[in-house]
């Protein structure tokens, strides 16, 4: 893994001062008032991707988890998502949502000001973005906003994320340096001792929000659900399938894309001879560097010059129709978390390719074996079968394991929905 020179850690927290944290302070000792509007409570949303909040359906499945919660809890909540310019986004069971600019630079800084004080509450899509690996600065700027509401009075929390053994320095400096009340929650063991010996703030457990999301109530792609009906009649064995640059980066970086698509569809034909499969491909986030709609694509054309017909592509950009899918398929074998939190969240045993030290805590909720996970680097290998033969060997015992830990797997969830009180306020930079 590739670290940053410290002089660019260090002016990532120089330009941050400047931009964020000094302006905020500015701004709290500036006369001023907090108008909280009369009404159902209204929260502040910082997602994943300030500048593009809906492109990961991962993204997506935590804001409709996240909201189908609140609103179970709290009739008639509304909310804001933070990001880089003003639109709205359709959420899941939550409908068309405002995002508002209060991102970028300076403006944006004054704006979140603005926008915080007519609300009740901040919370923060953590996933994988608080270790910095996809942008120091970002993290930064979300501990200074976390840390400038709670000193307005405002509760403010970090939704479950995992947390890489790997982290980089200025996003641990910014962490740390998180107000104590600011409520902290880490989405697995390993990452939650991984971030308490590594950053040294304390943080609770809890499981990742989108397993509050609901399966929708029926899919736009019915003809999906029909395919699969006839696969099983045909005593075929349904699987999804997702492949993803993220996953694939160490292998990409020194093998062409083509070596790799045809190294995979080569084994999985040869498994869905052996096993009787019918392969369900599923794209799980539509940006186009994230490579899912390429690879998958290209794998789809690969099987069927191979001869193996029975493969169909999910067409759908809505996660909980995902979810409604992934519950009616044997195992998934995906590299992207959000899809295994459908599988898993329905019931379904999954096959994880792992990157960025994020699917062995999953796993332990569930109490299921590491056997069933993959490096990018074994799909290439002999090891690629024998591992899709254990999982679908397992799946029944797997999946009534599931169906036993599912139960407090979501308790966990609702963790991250808890409004801890502001204790300590106050217009200083003591945390």
């Amino acid at each position: 893994m590739t670290h940053a020179h410290p002089s660019i850690e260090l002016a990532i927290l120089a330009r941050h001062a400047v931009q964020t944290r000094l302006p905020l302070r500015m701004l709290r000792t500036l006369p001023g008032h907090l108008t909280p509007p009369a009404g159902p409570p209204r929260f502040a949303l910082i997602p994943g991707d300030a500048g593009d909040p809906a492109g990961s359906l991962g993204d997506l499945a935590m804001f409709a988890g996240l909201m189908h919660a609140l609103r179970q809890k709290y009739a008639d909540t509304e909310f804001t998502i933070i990001g880089t310019d003003n639109h709205h986004v359709a959420v899941p069971g939550a409908g068309d949502v405002a995002v508002k600019a209060a991102w970028r630079g300076t403006a944006g800084t004054r704006a979140f000001n603005r926008l915080i004080r007519t609300h009740q509450g901040l919370f923060v899509m953590g996933a994988d973005i608080l270790d910095g690996q996809y942008g120091a600065a970002q993290v930064a700027r979300i501990a200074a906003y976390c840390n400038h509401s709670v000193k307005l009075g405002i509760p403010a929390t970090l939704l479950g994320f995992s947390y890489n053994s790997h982290p980089r320095w200025s996003s641990r400096r910014a962490l740390s340096r998180l107000h104590r009340d600011v409520t902290v929650n880490v989405r697995d063991t390993a990452s939650l001792d991984r971030f308490t010996r590594l950053v040294g703030t304390s943080a609770r457990l809890c499981a990742d929000c989108a397993f509050l999301m609901p399966p929708a109530a029926e899919t736009a792609d019915a003809g999906t659900e029909t395919w699969l009906a006839r696969q099983r009649a045909a005593g075929r064995i349904p699987i999804g399938i997702n492949l993803n640059a993220h996953a694939f980066a160490s292998v990409l970086a020194h093998a062409g894309l083509d070596d790799l698509i045809s190294g995979i569809a080569d084994r999985l034909v040869h498994s869905a001879q052996r096993h009787a499969l019918a392969l369900l491909l599923i794209p799980h986030d539509l940006k186009p560097e994230s490579g899912d709609l390429v690879m998958l694509e290209a794998l789809a054309h690969r099987l069927h010059a191979a001869g193996w017909a029975h493969t169909r592509m999910l067409d759908t950009r809505h996660p909980d129709e995902i979810k409604r899918i992934a519950g009616q398929l044997d195992l998934v074998l995906t590299g992207r978390m959000h899809l295994a939190i459908a599988a898993l969240g329905s019931g379904t045993p999954v096959l994880s390719i792992t990157y960025q030290d994020k699917f062995e805590g999953l796993y332990q909720h569930f109490e299921l074996s590491v056997e069933h996970t993959l490096q990018a680097e074994e799909c290439l290998g002999d090891g690629f079968c024998a591992k899709l033969d254990a999982a679908l060997a397992q799946r029944h015992v797997n999946r009534a394991r599931i169906a036993a830990r599912l139960p407090q797997v979501q308790a966990l969830a609702e963790r991250n929905l808890v409004l801890r009180p502001v204790r300590h306020a106050a217009n200083d930079d003591t945390p």
